[in-house]
């Protein structure tokens, strides 16, 4: 052969070599169908969205679209904020905006929530420790959005479909734009975490020509909107009867910018885009592969890692937790069971729903249930009896509802001391045995609420005055004690007068400001706080009414009862009460004018006396003696300008240039 032609037989050689191993990886025989394994995911990826920040806001706003596909769901939503330099975090308004109905569980511990929404679509699991609005009417996005931008600054909004549960994060979130405008396909990151309610589409297949029991789960993660470096983490559980770690190969599959986490609770081969580590040993990072980013390739890696069979290949967003779950491992593929009816069924009575809908009121002696019926018809539950304890005691059935009702000395009720006792009977078409949930009442008139004011923080002795600049103990108790009562300080206000803002010290359970801090309750479970009264303040008050909120929930009932109970306070200025009493001393101090008053004369007599010195001093001396007056220097510009502050103005603190110190 020719010299000069022998490297272009090498390299057409290679070249056919690579065709024939491409055609090769690209013509996999695999017929993919749904099968078994479960998987699924936490994502930040939403249809729409934005993030924005308003550092100097003191209320920021913040929206959900959902959109769900059943007529009834039930969705967790969790609020987190962390506590920084011990700021307390801003208040919050949440816009809910939903298309289906929606049983809420809420969660926004420490959280000064505001609640905007529909309370026909929004139903509470559990009681809402929060302020609620009732959300407009409105038929397009842009109207809500405009009506929360006249509420404060938007922070996050977004549009979740079929949602299960959702993670709202209240920190700021840094290089955000100061704007929040819609964008399609947007990465909320950090801000926004969220799982839908449906699992992911998983697939599988036999390799035709390979012999073994191996078996290859495959998670492809598809870019996102935004490239940023992050890490996914891919929990796997499979139930394998042996321990040998070629029984099951992990091929993960992502953009470049992706990492990966992985948790196996057993030992398997794992091939990877990027770089991964193990949960045991998350600090050691491992080199993975170039891997193709096609479905065809991705089933041709697992053939050439000799892996018979295909037990799982999904494809999802961009996800920061994926979780797969087979039941099996190494027993061949596991394909999900063929539905035999033509038509799919229908669903039963969500009886957990419908019992959490069972919620008493009490009011004067009287037990009242009401359910709606178009949102049992929503339930798909048929109610064909529903009855207290004593059956003879039966709901009434009005036009939309039925209602049940009974005073406390009759069907069946149980009355101690302080609770009022009954069970509810439901008799549902679609069961046989009937639903039972006991219903409580608490007998306000037995229970005694007292507030009292304390000047030490050792709560000793009362007392209805308090001075400006002076900080307050409070404590609300509660009498007598009931062991199943659980009683929370919901709010607190201070109103000093028509002609001053009233001073939020207390909302949603969370302190309003730095100037008041709440303490550990007493031994006997009184509510106590803290807080700093404004040194100055004009027009200066001379008395107030402070008053409080206790909400009171009973261990088997999910509804809270408030009660309101309120003290009025004299208050009076610094140092000007002398000797007298705490009663009526805001009556004996001197008022803000006479002490002006008093100064200003004491000012003119020391001026008119000093003159009057010193002309007698000019007047009565020897001419002889008199020498030239000397010019006194003026103070440094420091200390002058040290001292004129000190005179004209009021030492600044925390608590000074707010309603509250």
């Amino acid at each position: 052969m020719d010299r000069g032609t022998f490297p272009q037989a090498v390299a057409l050689l290679l070249a056919l070599c690579s065709l024939g191993s491409t055609s090769l990886a690209e013509t996999v025989y695999c017929d993919l169908q749904p099968v078994d394994p479960q998987v699924t995911y936490i994502t930040s990826q939403v249809s729409e969205g934005c993030v924005a920040q308003s550092p100097n806001a003191t209320l920021e706003v913040h929206i959900l679209f959902l959109e769900f596909l059943k007529e009834v769901s039930v969705l967790e939503l969790t609020l987190q904020t962390s506590k920084q330099n011990g700021t307390l975090p801003r208040e919050v308004l949440l816009v809910l905006s939903t298309n289906k109905t929606i049983f809420l569980k809420l969660q926004a511990p420490g959280i000064p929530l505001h609640l905007a929404y529909n309370p026909n679509l929004v139903i509470f699991q559990e009681p809402a420790e929060v302020n609620t609005t009732q959300l407009p009417p409105f038929t397009t996005k842009g109207e809500l959005l405009n009506w929360a931008d006249t509420k404060g600054p938007i922070t996050s909004a977004a549009e979740l479909n079929n949602p299960q549960s959702i993670l709202l994060r209240l920190d700021q979130a840094p290089r955000s734009p100061s704007s929040c405008n819609l964008e399609p396909h947007k990465d909320m990151g950090h801000t926004l975490e969220w799982s839908p309610n449906a699992q992911a589409s998983v697939r599988g297949c036999r390799l035709e020509g390979v012999a073994g029991h191996k078996e290859a789960h495959i998670l492809r993660v598809l870019p996102g909107p935004e490239a940023w470096p992050r890490t996914v983490t891919v929990k796997v559980e499979l139930s394998c009867a042996s321990r040998d770690p070629d029984a099951a190969v992990l091929i993960l599959q992502g953009p470049p910018y992706v990492s990966w986490l992985i948790d196996a609770n057993h030992n398997m081969q794992i091939w990877t885009t990027g770089e991964y580590s193990f949960k045991i040993f998350p600090e050691k990072n491992i080199r993975g592969f170039h891997l193709p980013n096609t479905t065809q390739g991705l089933l041709g890696e697992a053939r050439r890692l000799n892996a018979s069979v295909v037990a799982s290949f999904v494809e999802l967003p961009l996800a920061s937790v994926v979780s797969l779950r087979a039941p099996s491992c190494g027993s061949g593929l596991q394909p999900s069971p063929t539905p035999v009816q033509t038509t799919p069924p229908k669903e039963g009575c969500n009886q957990e729903l419908l019992l959490s809908l069972i919620q008493p009121k009490c009011s004067e002696d009287v037990m009242t249930l009401v359910l709606n019926k178009d949102l049992i018809s929503t339930l798909r539950c048929t109610i064909t009896s529903l009855t207290f304890w004593d059956s003879s005691c039966q709901a009434e059935d009005r036009d939309d509802q039925l209602i049940l009702r009974s005073g406390y000395s009759s069907c069946g009720m149980i009355v101690t001391e302080n609770v009022i006792s009954n069970e509810v009977i439901v008799n549902l078409l679609s069961s046989s045995s009937p639903q039972q949930k006991k219903v409580q009442c608490i007998n306000m008139d037995s229970l005694s609420f007292q507030l009292g004011l304390y000047l030490s923080p050792h709560f000793l002795q009362a007392s209805n005055t308090i001075e400006l600049g002076q900080q307050g103990f409070v404590q609300v108790s509660v009498s007598p004690s009931i062991p199943e009562l659980t009683i929370q300080l919901d709010s607190c206000q201070l109103n000093l007068g028509p002609d001053m803002e009233i001073v939020e010290l207390i909302q949603s359970q969370a302190a309003k400001s730095s100037c008041v801090s709440l303490l550990s309750p007493s031994p006997g479970g009184d509510m106590r706080f803290s807080f700093l009264l404004r040194g100055y303040m004009v027009p200066m008050p001379t008395t107030g009414i402070l008053s409080c909120t206790a909400a009171l929930r009973l261990s088997t009932w999910s509804l809270d009862v408030q009660r309101t109970v309120s003290t009025r306070l004299n208050i009076v200025s610094p140092g000007l009460h002398g000797d007298c009493p705490a009663l009526g001393c805001a009556d004996k101090g001197l008022v803000l004018p006479a002490v002006l008053g008093i100064t200003f004369g004491a000012f003119l007599i020391g001026a008119l006396l000093t003159a009057a010195l010193w002309y007698i001093y000019l007047h009565t001396r020897h001419p002889g003696k008199r020498e030239p007056v000397v010019a006194v220097a003026a103070p440094a510009s420091s200390e002058s300008s040290s001292t004129n502050h000190s005179i004209g103005s009021t030492q600044s603190t925390p608590c000074s240039t707010s309603s509250m110190a």
